[in-house]
């Protein structure tokens, strides 16, 4: 099942990467971002309601996840920016980077095995990353 989450991901995502593009002819980065806050109301609260009965937020989980909020917001505040100068395809090729950042911070703090084959993974993503930007 998480494939397929995944999959509903890439294609909702890559969908509204593109379609941001002619958004933004009327819409700044910034109202683009209150809008985006505005669908994950829409979208998260019922699905927290309907998957856990209530919205109740547990105390001890807070912190760490209102600061987890704020830096994604802030680096989707910073993709839009980017697709303002930049290509919105050339902008999805290098956003998609992040990954390299995630499995770095997986392998030194939840000491997730970085064998050969995630390795070549890193290698494959910044190349594609350079071949896609130029």
């Amino acid at each position: 099942m998480g494939y397929l989450y995944l999959a509903g991901y890439v294609f909702f995502v890559g969908i509204a990467s593109f379609l941001m593009k002619f958004a933004m002819k009327s819409l700044s980065a910034y109202q683009i971002n209150v809008l985006m806050a505005f669908g994950m109301l829409i979208i998260t609260l019922p699905a927290m309601y309907l998957a856990e009965k209530n919205l109740k937020f547990p105390t001890e989980g807070l912190p760490l996840g209102i600061f987890t909020g704020l830096l994604m917001a802030a680096g989707s505040l910073l993709f839009v920016f980017s697709l303002t100068k930049l290509p919105v395809g050339l902008a999805s090729a290098i956003s998609s980077s992040y990954i390299v950042v995630v499995v770095l911070l997986s392998w030194i703090f939840l000491h997730e095995p970085l064998g050969a084959m995630k390795i070549l993974g890193i290698v494959l993503t910044i190349a594609g990353v350079a071949i896609l930007s130029f």
